[in-house]
């Protein structure tokens, strides 16, 4: 008897099948185990370290400017630390050293940071709140940073190091007081940082001046950000004892620092830079395992299953061995090098699959998302767990049907014409489980399929006629930037701006040209609230020229649009959302006010209304939009930091060349600091802004083949078992004259039936799991639309291909053959 006679190939896929399910349950564990994990590396142990934010009537908001951090810091009681850092990288070198430059990884820290994360330095001492209040010019590096410019940690204390100034900025010069162990490398998932000074510094550094808008200074540009603010609290402590100290804390801020609408503090566990984004791929994650742990138990089930019919197959086959004097010891000797086989490859296959999903998950993943956190070894250690679990599964797989024949010397009791009635219900209620796991995941399936289409055909409120982008940036290696607002900053911005334009037109005559912002998948994080009377809500701001909304194909519903040539003072463009949330309706909002615009304390009116655009990207709902004039004074950056050039219609490919050269020429004239990042077509950037909705398809296609494919595997195992158990009463059957076409009706009839039966139980769990889909892809599915009826007829035909064939083959036999074998 041959290997492949001993373990055909259904059993190999059912092992194959309990491998992949194994695998997936380990990647899924170690996700899960990553994104819950509170642990900060090098933080002191004994604490619990969350993300602060601030509740208010529109939501959370985790963006906390440094002058509130620095008053909370104050109120709060010893035990709870706060603080937050923001990164960057700059050039140094020792003060007075001939020595080349060194580019430092720095974060600006705010609050008690480094008294929040209980550090112990390795020498000197760490920054404090003062430092931060203060802008104290000093400095914390890392040992390795002390080891390479100092030769060791003590010997850094009181050196002094200087930034590399440019143009108009000069040098700053930093005294290293504190040396911090290797261990610590910031609360930056992806960023692992060589040194931190206060964050008052940050304008010294780069040469800008913000000045007082609103009661603003550069201290807030943390809070514009959009990065929560981290802090801690003894473990020992319940939320509710934790919320409360939080809450008498805010009662005793000054009213000074209170942002307008805020109710009050918010703690969120863990941590996260963006709270939001970790809580909703924890709970992706916990609905995969979810998947998984149902696939393992179904796939385990299959192999018991095709095991005990391998027995059906070959017990006469042992029991002759047994006649002819094989004994119980040569039986189990065989048993345990089979079973060792077996358990060694399935070992081998999992570790390789789990491998393999590893590799593939951050090959698909970006590196500076959340995902950078999902190592090796994280998969290693749930996969040691999930190991000896599938072994145990291997070994009494292989054990339990043998058991009559290598621990029994009697095995009559295995030639029951029927299967007990028992049996028969277990396997009639497996059936039905791994029915309804296929029919579920075939929902997925079709439901992710149709929201990718969708989505790539999605109406962004703009973009809806051949368009080229043209992406401009700062050079890298351009100057630190000084910003400030004035007459001279707007002269300039406008110079660069109608230099673009002419370079346009100059490469592609009549082209409707402007700049403004650019959908992306990137939810928007910077949000405020703006009023109107008594009337609030929370938006977004952004700024464009009058252009823009021309080349872009934004539709204007009411009012007009910023004057071509003058830029009107205190005037803005609103969408169709603000409006009704505001005043009612978009006719009544024009030339009505608006206070809370940022960076400006005076009233804006109403210019005009325009149509809802998705600029956060298909998976999220429109934000609610404020326009300004990026001509304006409040506007002037263009000529700094670049933006997004819309040019209607599109550019032909053969004039790229020539648009990037006059571009070029252009920003060397008015705005030397910028270059071209890249031309797109429309086309293009819907297929970016698609492409989450196009993975998440094909993830969710996989998973429904994985659970199809354990479906009808267990249907064609458990309908081989029932008929081998059932051949000899079949064939009395139909020696006393039941026909072929009634056995095979009852056979195909059967297994339809419990395929049906899943089915019905997956119709029921449709709105929760429609409702479940909806909050992973943001996109609201019909339960009942065509593609569940089409998902689900396919799965049904394919029950029917599955079962056809034995239960043919099972009529068309002779009964003297069948009760000749038996």
């Amino acid at each position: 008897m041959t290997a492949m006679q001993r373990y055909p190939w259904v059993q190999i896929v059912a092992y194959a099948l309990l491998a992949v399910a194994a695998a997936s349950t380990s990647l899924a564990l170690s996700s899960l185990g990553v994104m819950n994990n509170p642990h900060v590396s090098g933080a002191g142990p004994g604490y619990r370290y969350g993300s602060l934010g601030i509740e208010r009537r529109t939501g959370p908001d985790f963006r906390l400017g440094t002058t509130l951090i620095d008053q909370l810091s104050r109120v709060l009681p010893g035990s709870i630390g706060i603080g937050g850092a923001l990164g960057d990288s700059l050039d140094f070198k020792i003060h007075k050293s001939r020595a080349t430059t060194t580019k430092i990884s720095i974060q600006y820290i705010a609050g008690n940071y480094m008294q929040m994360l209980h550090l112990q330095p390795q020498a000197g001492h760490l920054l404090t709140t003062a430092d931060v209040r203060d802008g104290s010019r000093v400095i914390v590096i890392s040992d390795k940073m002390a080891r390479h410019l100092f030769g060791g940690a003590a010997k850094a204390i009181g050196h002094t190091l200087e930034s590399i100034g440019s143009g108009s900025t000069p040098g700053v010069g930093l005294r290293v007081v504190g040396v911090l162990p290797d261990t610590f490398g910031g609360i930056w998932i992806h960023h692992d940082t060589q040194a931190w000074v206060p964050f008052t510094l940050m304008p010294a550094f780069h040469g800008f001046a913000l000045p007082s808008i609103r009661g603003k200074t550069a201290d807030e540009m943390f809070s514009l950000s959009g990065m929560a603010v981290m802090f801690s609290a003894p473990k020992n402590w319940t939320r509710i004892e934790l919320q409360s100290k939080l809450q008498q804390a805010w009662l005793r801020l000054p009213a000074s620092v209170v942002p307008n609408g805020a109710l009050g503090l918010l703690a969120w566990h863990p941590y996260s830079v963006f709270p939001y984004a970790r809580l909703a791929a924890a709970r992706r994650i916990h609905l995969y395992l979810e998947l998984a742990i149902a696939a393992l138990f179904l796939a385990t089930i299959n192999v018991f299953t095709l095991n005990w019919l391998m027995l059906m197959r070959r017990r006469d086959a042992l029991q002759m061995e047994i006649i002819l004097g094989a004994t119980r010891l040569h039986l189990r000797r065989r048993f345990l090098q089979s079973t060792a086989i077996i358990a060694l490859l399935m070992l081998v296959l999992t570790t390789l699959l789990a491998a393999s999903g590893y590799l593939l998950t951050k090959h698909l993943l970006p590196v500076n998302s959340l995902w950078s956190m999902f190592t090796a070894q994280a998969v290693l250690v749930r996969l040691i767990w999930i190991l000896p679990l599938l072994v145990l599964i291997v070994v009494i797989a292989q054990a339990f049907p043998l058991a009559p024949f290598v621990f029994r010397p009697r095995f009559s009791r295995l030639q029951n014409a029927s299967t007990p009635l028992a049996d028969r219900y277990i396997g009639v209620v497996i059936l039905i489980m791994e029915m309804l796991l296929a029919a579920v995941m075939s929902c997925a399936a079709a439901w992710a399929l149709v929201n990718a289409w969708q989505m790539q055909h999605a109406e962004l409120g703009m973009l809806n006629a051949p368009t080229s982008v043209v992406s401009i940036t700062a050079k890298p290696e351009a100057a630190p930037f000084k910003l400030s607002i004035g007459s001279a900053a707007e002269n300039a911005n406008n110079l660069a701006l109608i230099a673009v334009e002419q370079a346009v037109n100059g490469v592609w005559p009549k082209a409707k040209v402007g700049i403004g912002p650019l959908p992306s998948n990137r939810k928007e994080g910077l949000m405020h609230t703006i009023h109107a009377g008594s009337r609030a809500t929370a938006v977004c701001q952004h700024y464009a020229t009058r252009g823009w909304i021309d080349a872009a194909g934004v539709h204007l519903l009411a009012g007009v649009n910023f004057n071509s040539v003058v830029a009107q003072p205190d005037a803005l463009l609103i969408d169709s959302h603000v409006a009704r949330k505001l005043f009612g309706s978009a006719q009544v909002a024009i030339g009505k006010a608006i206070d809370g615009v940022e960076f400006t304390d005076r009233p804006q009116r109403v210019l005009g209304v325009f149509s809802p655009l998705r600029l956060n990207g298909l998976n999220h709902a429109p934000c609610p939009l404020v326009l300004l004039n990026l001509r304006s004074e409040r506007g002037a950056g263009f000529h700094l930091f670049g933006g997004n050039l819309f040019i209607r219609p599109e550019v032909p490919l053969s004039r790229q060349a020539s648009l990037r050269s006059m571009l070029d020429a252009a920003f060397t004239r008015s705005a030397p600091s910028l270059e071209i990042k890249s031309i797109q077509s429309d086309s293009a950037i819907h297929a970016q802004l698609a492409a989450p909705q196009t993975r998440q398809a094909e993830i969710f296609a996989f998973i429904a083949l994985f659970a199809w494919a354990i479906a009808l595997s267990g249907v064609a195992s458990h309908l081989r078992l029932y008929l081998a158990m059932r051949k000899r009463l079949a064939a009395i059957r139909s020696a006393l004259g039941a026909g072929p076409r009634r056995l095979y009706g009852e056979v195909l009839g059967g297994t339809l039936a419990l395929a049906l039966a899943g089915i019905v139980l997956s119709l029921l769990a449709a709105p929760w799991l429609a409702q479940q889909f909806a909050f992973l892809s943001g996109a609201q599915i019909s339960p009942f639309g065509a593609a569940t009826w089409i998902a689900l007829a396919v799965l049904l035909l394919a029950v029917f291909l599955v079962a056809h064939f034995p239960a043919r083959r099972a009529a068309r036999a002779e009964p003297a053959a069948s009760l000749h074998e038996l």
